[in-house]
């Protein structure tokens, strides 16, 4: 039965690899060390134990891991390998009971490689898992005025208020916004029952914003993006209690806006995304 899993996990992760390779990129995962070889940092902090989302984790510390597995964390190797029983293994103690080990990463850009724990990477990402606990260290960036650094350091600064990991917007002044829109203090901290409401709004969100007719809001929008928009249009006092239909008529709502800015020659972006 796992062995199944695993031949199945394997064939789809040499097929991403020979893509890869056809595009003229690296089949493996990306390595964080030959990253930061062409970068400026200033610093590393320890963030504790974390529940980070497994789509965030991108990579790996280091290249001695690398070639075990494609981009998306499927293995590569032999199934006569140690590493295919060690795999097999973790699938059984996944069905069995559950993987609650953490793993170890970086964070490096709100992206995660891992240090420790890729196995348990992959076996969770086959298996559909949203998050996985880690032990967490950040390296800092160095500020050099780039769009991508400010953005960066203001997620660093919304995460000490929030400890929310799983949120990236596609321009600056948006964290801030944020905390503004669900009724916060610029550095007042959220509280545990006020982060798990959130997230069961965001997730409900996350969710719908994948249907055709709401991601017609805009292809450049990310998920945090086009959540903003909500929050502002409607309220968060008022969104928070909607029901998945209501959040679908929401969408409706926006797409029409949009569509009448449209039609009259107008951006329907302006003044919304940015002030």
């Amino acid at each position: 039965m796992y062995l199944e899993e695993y031949r199945k996990a394997r064939q789809m992760g040499l097929k991403e690899a020979k893509r890869s390779q056809s595009r003229g990129a690296s089949p493996y995962l990306p390595v964080l060390d030959e990253i930061l070889a062409a970068e400026t940092t200033c610093g590393e902090v320890s963030l504790g134990l974390v529940e980070i989302p497994i789509e965030l984790i991108v990579g790996t510390r280091s290249a001695g891991r690398s070639q075990a597995f494609s981009h998306s964390f499927l293995p590569l190797m032999e199934e006569d390998s140690e590493f295919c029983h060690k795999w097999t293994n973790l699938c059984k103690a996944h069905m069995d009971a559950g993987i609650t080990d953490p793993i170890k990463v970086y964070e490096y850009m709100h992206t995660f490689y891992v240090v420790e724990g890729h196995k348990r990477v992959s076996v969770l990402r086959w298996f559909g898992a949203v998050s996985i606990p880690a032990e967490v260290t950040r390296i800092l960036p160095a500020r050099d005025g780039s769009k991508a650094s400010d953005i960066y350091y203001e997620f660093v600064d919304f995460y000490q208020c929030s400890k929310i990991n799983y949120l990236w917007f596609s321009g600056t002044g948006r964290f801030a916004r944020l905390q503004e829109a669900v009724g916060k203090g610029p550095d007042e901290v959220w509280t545990e029952d006020e982060r798990r409401k959130f997230y069961s709004f965001y997730a409900r969100f996350a969710a719908l914003y994948g249907d055709k007719d709401s991601k017609e809001l805009s292809t450049r929008l990310t998920v945090a993006d086009a959540m903003l928009l909500y929050l502002e249009f409607f309220g968060y006092d008022q969104v928070k209690s909607f029901t998945q239909s209501d959040l679908k008529d929401g969408f409706l709502q926006l797409h029409k806006a949009f569509s009448v800015k449209k039609s009259q020659g107008l951006n329907p972006l302006k003044g919304l995304l940015s002030r």
